[in-house]
């Protein structure tokens, strides 16, 4: 007799967040790859914002342009009108495919909740732009860019003085992603009390009972980065209220 696969080959979209859009297929944090990514079903999506020479934002996760663009130059040396001309290709990764796919002002962030009112994104603030622009800066210029969306976002980092600060100018969320599993117990993220709090799945113990967790309760607890249907229906079981993934297609039963 076949043993019969219990193993859930889909997830229900509240379940899920797309970890730069739908990197998986697309180059990350491309208006491109998040679109694709709500195209595919997401109605989560995060991405990631570093700071240019004259302190804007761009959808960018590192602070040097070799990886996604092919240059080795810093985002902190170029002003924001010459990085959105720069490739996003990732091209070591995905090859010539996407050489038309430029950075993306935060702008455009805008743009794309507007035209999709169902979705929601977690916005990261790196931390590597603190010691650039300052966090006050960074906290005052996203928020301005991002106001008409603020309910359909998630301001996070790292960083949970610039969480705190985002918390301060009452932004209607906030996320903290875990430096340490035992931040959790932090005076700082009991002041920040965040909506989300993001961590990686390995930093998560093994014989923690998530369900019962004081702290947890309060908060929705994301486990980055999933890209095993397993994995993620354990983290599930256990009490990970929502996956991060870069598979957004394969946990939605589509690729």
């Amino acid at each position: 007799m076949t043993a019969i696969n219990k193993t859930k080959v889909s997830f229900n979209a509240s379940q899920l967040v797309a970890h730069r859009g739908y990197r998986f297929k697309y180059p990350e944090n491309t208006k491109l790859s998040l679109l694709k990514a709500i195209e595919a079903g997401a109605i989560f999506i995060e991405l990631d914002v570093q700071f240019s020479r004259d302190k804007l934002p761009i959808i960018y996760h590192d602070c040097n342009l070799l990886r996604v663009s092919g240059k080795n130059k810093s985002v902190f040396n170029i002003n924001r009108s010459s990085l959105i001309t720069e490739t996003a290709s990732e091209s070591e990764r995905l090859g010539q495919t996407f050489q038309l796919e430029t950075i993306s002002p935060l702008e455009d962030l805008v743009s794309i909740l507007t035209q999709n009112p169902a979705v929601t994104a977690f916005v990261e603030l790196k931390d590597e732009s603190i010691s650039h622009c300052g966090r006050e800066e960074m906290i005052n210029k996203t928020a301005g860019i991002l106001y008409e969306v603020a309910e359909n976002t998630v301001i996070m980092s790292f960083d949970y003085q610039l969480c705190l600060k985002a918390r301060e100018i009452t932004w209607p969320q906030v996320g903290v992603v875990l430096e340490t599993w035992s931040d959790l117990n932090s005076e700082i993220i009991r002041q920040i009390e965040p909506d989300y709090i993001f961590v990686d799945q390995e930093m998560i113990p093994r014989d923690h009972d998530l369900k019962s967790c004081e702290v947890l309760q309060k908060s929705n607890l994301v486990a980055y980065e999933i890209g095993d249907i397993q994995t993620g229906n354990n983290l599930l079981e256990r009490g990970v209220d929502m996956i991060e993934t870069y598979e957004i297609g394969k946990f939605l039963g589509i690729s």
